[in-house]
């Protein structure tokens, strides 16, 4: 009888096995003498198939029995990947009015460290001069060091990592042949060993360039910066691939060099492109804080004279201002060099003053986004008519020099870094102005993430105009509006003629800003604006405005809407920004 009893409950977990699936349901715990880590927690409990099946409507008693026998095991693999290669699990498993509760005590020990590591490189890198520099510096980045827990996903991204530096570099063939991650249980050490084969060292040919019906080929021979011979890198394609969708000529381009059916260690640049739509005509409407209403005609041809010259034009009628402009821009020729034409009529009633303004000008513009400079020649001619003060007629011919430098995370959402812009401007010769005259302005915002969802934004600019009161209006400073003082009108902010605004010979204005995101895409913003424009150094006495705002993190750039408070003038303003204004 005694044995009988031992028999029966031996077996009663296996006869509960072939009950009907309705008549069972499913537990699973898992625990531990001390704390699972949270990683290794969330791992099994996301990859397990028991906790899978536990949760299953369909799951039969015989195929629960069986995932149990095999969960011990693939909780043990699953505990290698974090580097736990010395786990105890002990499981069990019972059967409780008709429920089955499987338990896994798991005793993780402790994560193995890496020992060693040891990188070994063969091809064409052993033949360079740099082999040592280059080696120290693949093994400096190499991501896992001696004395870290190993882990499969770290162990991975490491040996994924090494091949994109090497491949982005002069290396595109580079591959590895063997990889080998050997583990002591008992002493819990890693010794890691990665052989890479670099391959052939390439350098550059000829282009190659297809796609081209309507452009010459001058277009993309002018935008390629890399000499025949030089070595292969990717970075420099990546460049090239840059500069020429850039350029507005393409609306699809593809640069690529063929290194693995070449013979011998020259490899062509094969251009693909596909020229955009030559001639565009576009109506539009709109509504700014600082012009108001406006509607708008442009016109744009890519192939002005088939020559390649981008031609782009617009008339604007707002309530505030009406612009007629056109620009003509020349390729980019080969020594870097990007010549423009420009024209244009504008009129605009702001503060009680009216300006009517023709202008010409040429300018030369070189230099990669990062870091680049105009010079350029300007002739205008320009009538100021404010209530109670003849009209006034001035004309004057300038030369200037501006320099623009981007250090930013992010060209249209930019979290980390600095944009400056200096500008100078020179009426020398009188004989063809109303005057002589220097301008010099400049303008610097920097961005810095106080914590991940908090981000400063800070700005300021100055301006300062030298002369006997004979530079137009169109280089005088003022001060208000969406991009420069919140609270204020659109330059509203200057030296007071009669009833009227008018500009001035000194500007300073700053901001600073604190943007709250909120989600990925929205953010909340509070900021203080400050500054004022004048004729004395002594009569620049900051106003303040004091706004709240939200911003959006659109494709194009941020756009905001901000409510802002002028001190000086009691009053709440409405802005909108859309972008970065640099």
């Amino acid at each position: 009888m005694h044995i009988f009893l031992r028999k029966l409950l031996f077996i009663t977990p296996f006869l509960w096995c072939v009950l009907p699936a309705s008549a069972a349901d499913y537990v699973v715990d898992i625990t531990a003498p001390t704390a699972l880590p949270a990683p290794v927690d969330a791992l099994l409990k996301q990859h397990l198939e028991i906790i899978k099946l536990r949760d299953n409507p369909r799951a039969t008693p015989a195929e629960w029995l069986r995932v149990y026998r095999t969960t011990p095991t693939a909780i043990e693999d699953l505990l290698a990947t974090e580097g736990y290669f010395s786990a105890t699990i002990t499981p069990s498993i019972e059967v409780l009015n008709g429920t089955s509760h499987a338990q896994f005590l798991v005793d993780i020990g402790e994560p193995s460290l890496i020992q060693s590591v040891d990188l070994q490189f063969s091809g064409s890198i052993l033949g360079q001069a740099t082999t040592n520099a280059e080696i120290e510096k693949f093994n400096q980045a190499w991501l896992l060091k001696t004395g870290m827990p190993f882990r499969q996903e770290d162990w991975t991204k490491a040996k994924r990592q090494l091949l994109i530096a090497m491949l982005v570099q002069r290396y595109p063939n580079a591959n590895i042949t063997s990889s080998k991650a050997q583990v002591n249980p008992e002493t819990k050490a890693v010794t890691l060993l990665v052989e890479v084969d670099s391959g052939t060292i390439f350098k550059f040919g000829e282009l190659q360039i297809e796609g081209l019906k309507r452009y010459p080929a001058s277009i993309i021979k002018n935008l390629n910066y890399i000499k025949p011979g030089t070595e292969y890198s990717h970075a420099r394609l990546q460049a090239f691939q840059a500069r020429l969708e850039e350029s507005g000529y393409f609306r699809g381009v593809e640069v690529t060099a063929n290194t693995t059916d070449v013979v011998g260690d020259i490899v062509p640049i094969k251009v693909v492109v596909t020229e955009g739509q030559s001639a565009k005509l576009g109506i539009g409407a709109g509504y700014s804080t600082n012009t108001l209403a406006r509607a708008q005609l442009s016109y744009s041809e890519l192939n002005l004279f088939d020559r390649g010259w981008q031609l782009t034009s617009s008339l604007k009628v707002a309530q505030k201002e009406q612009v007629l402009n056109g620009l003509i821009r020349l390729p980019t020729k080969s020594s870097g060099y990007r010549d423009s034409l420009s024209a244009n009529v504008n009129r605009e009633v702001i503060e009680g003053q009216t300006t009517t303004a023709s202008q010409f000008g040429v300018n030369r513009s070189w230099g990669p986004r990062k870091r680049e400079q105009t010079v350029g020649t300007n002739y205008l001619v320009e009538q100021r008519q404010v209530d109670g003060v003849p009209t006034e007629t001035k004309r004057v011919a300038t030369v200037s020099y501006g320099i623009t430098l981007r250090r930013t995370d992010n060209d249209r959402n930019p979290t980390l870094g600095y944009l400056f812009n200096a500008q100078f401007a020179v009426a020398p010769i009188e004989q063809l102005s109303s005057g002589r005259f220097v301008q010099s302005y400049v303008k610097a915002q920097g961005y810095y993430p106080i914590t991940t969802k908090t981000q400063l934004i800070a700005r300021a600019e100055i301006g300062a105009v030298s002369g006997k009161n004979s530079a137009p209006e169109a280089f005088l400073f003022r001060a208000g509006g969406d991009q420069s003082v919140r609270g204020y009108g659109y330059q509203s902010l200057g030296v007071a003629e009669n009833d009227a605004t008018v500009g001035a010979r000194y500007l300073a204005t700053g901001s600073v800003e604190v943007i709250q995101w909120l989600t990925e895409q929205w953010g909340a913003a509070a900021f203080v604006d400050f500054g004022n424009a004048a004729n004395t150094l002594t009569e620049l006495k900051p106003v303040y405005g004091y706004g709240l705002g939200a911003r959006w993190k659109s494709p194009i750039g941020a756009i905001g809407a901000d409510i802002a408070y002028g001190e000086a003038v009691d009053e709440y303003r409405v802005h909108f920004n859309l972008g970065v204004a640099f």
